[in-house]
Formats: C-alpha cells, sequence, structure tokens
C-alpha cells in the first residue's frame, strides 16, 4: 500500500481549522467582548502600564481632600508589604474609561498601592480591608492586577461539614454565572476545600480582580474569611 503524506497546502489549512476551532470552543466557554480578545482598545492602552506590577487599587467613594489621604495613609501604615500609597491620577485621566468615582459624586478618589513583586507572599486583603474601616474608610471595590496568572485564597475558619461547601460552592458558582455586566468577569473557577478550610479563586490570565466583590460574595453566602492572599499561578 502506498503511503501518501499532506502536502504544505493540506498542512497549513488543518492548522488553521484546528486554531479556529480551539479559539471557538475558548470563546463559548468564556465570552467577552472582541475588543478584550483583541486587547488592542484605546483604554487597553491607556492602562497598560497599570497592569505591568502588582497593584491594589481602592476606589473610594469618599476621600475629598489630603486630609482624608493623609488619614488612609496613617491606617495603611502597619501594612508593611503596601509599598506606596498615592492617589491614582492615571485612572482620572481624559480617555482612561475609569472616571465613574467622579461621576458618583465630587468627593470621590481612586488611590494606588504599588507591591513589590517580592511582599506578594505577605499580602492579606482582609488585614487592608479591617485596616480601612477600623479608621472609618469603606473602599466600593478592591482591585488587584499586574500578575497574569494568580490565584485568591480564602481561609475560612467555619467549614465543618460537606453541606458548607457545597453551599460556599454552588453560590460562588451561581454569582459568576449571572449575565455579563453583572460581575466576577474575572473569575475562572471556585475550589473548596473543607479540610484545609479554605476557598480557591482561580482569576482568568491577565485579568483585573475585584477583592472586594470575592469577599463580598462570601459575606453574602455567611462565611466571613480570616485571611484572603493571592499566589502567582504556574
Amino acid at each position: 500500500m502506498k503511503l501518501t503524506l499532506s502536502n504544505p497546502r493540506q498542512i497549513i489549512t488543518m492548522t488553521l481549522v484546528w486554531t479556529a476551532t480551539l479559539f471557538t470552543v475558548d470563546y463559548i466557554k468564556h465570552p467577552r467582548p472582541l475588543s478584550v480578545l483583541s486587547g488592542i482598545t484605546r483604554e487597553g492602552l491607556v492602562d497598560a502600564g497599570r497592569l505591568t506590577s502588582p497593584t491594589i487599587i481602592l476606589r473610594m467613594n469618599h476621600l475629598c481632600c489630603s486630609g482624608c489621604l493623609d488619614d488612609l495613609r496613617a491606617a495603611l501604615q502597619p501594612l508593611t508589604w503596601a509599598d506606596k500609597v498615592e492617589l491614582d491620577k492615571s485612572a482620572l485621566a481624559p480617555g482612561s474609561g475609569n472616571q465613574r468615582e467622579q461621576a458618583l459624586n465630587d468627593f470621590s478618589n481612586p488611590v494606588r498601592i504599588e507591591i513589590k513583586a517580592e511582599d506578594i507572599a505577605r499580602m492579606d486583603f482582609m488585614a487592608l480591608d479591617r485596616a480601612m474601616r477600623d479608621a472609618g474608610f469603606v473602599a466600593e471595590h478592591i482591585e488587584f492586577s499586574g500578575i497574569p496568572h494568580m490565584r485568591l485564597e480564602a481561609q475560612v475558619k467555619h467549614l465543618c461539614c460537606n453541606l458548607c461547601k457545597v453551599a460556599v460552592a454552588e453560590g460562588m458558582n451561581i454569582a459568576a454565572q449571572l449575565p455579563a455586566g453583572s460581575g466576577f468577569r474575572w473569575l475562572d473557577n471556585i475550589n473548596v476545600d473543607r479540610p484545609r478550610k479554605t476557598v480557591t479563586a482561580y482569576a482568568r490570565y491577565d485579568s483585573i480582580v475585584d477583592v472586594g466583590e470575592f469577599i463580598a460574595a462570601l459575606n453574602h453566602l455567611g462565611f466571613e474569611p480570616a485571611a484572603l492572599t493571592v499566589s502567582r499561578e504556574n
């Protein structure tokens, strides 16, 4: 029997068809705007520099003056992993698409916290949230970016039985499956480990993670994280 090998044209055609199939399957499983897929929107170009290093953005509905900022800095000073705490002026730049805070009222401002790479393992978002609340501040959103592939791990003291595990897993999955625009666009999947008492949220690649949204969802389900850390994924 004579063996016939594929010619270059057939190989190229098969490669293109297979690539298109994989792209379609990925888009069906994780739908997002084509502008996000292309990664070349004007907003993406403006924000590109913000995603190159670990950064927390606090979206504060009230931060009206230098006194507010000074008090916030003082509240966060014990968090030695928070390197710099500054107003995030880039988020309010014309054309950046992040002027929502100024539209709410005249008293809101976003705050940028830079994190050194060697301090990522020491970060604790629950400590951050508690430090702000103890000083009288509340962030509408706590956003984290700058690690392309990451996961959040919440330490939950109360996970006593399998029903607890099911409640968290099903509740988080329902929240993640709400229509687009309802939140959790950054979430890929959830894992609940009852023996370790952890709830791990795996973020989609190169996304901006709304940490406050994750905390609020766990609170809504009746669980309070004792600690909430971030780790790099391989």
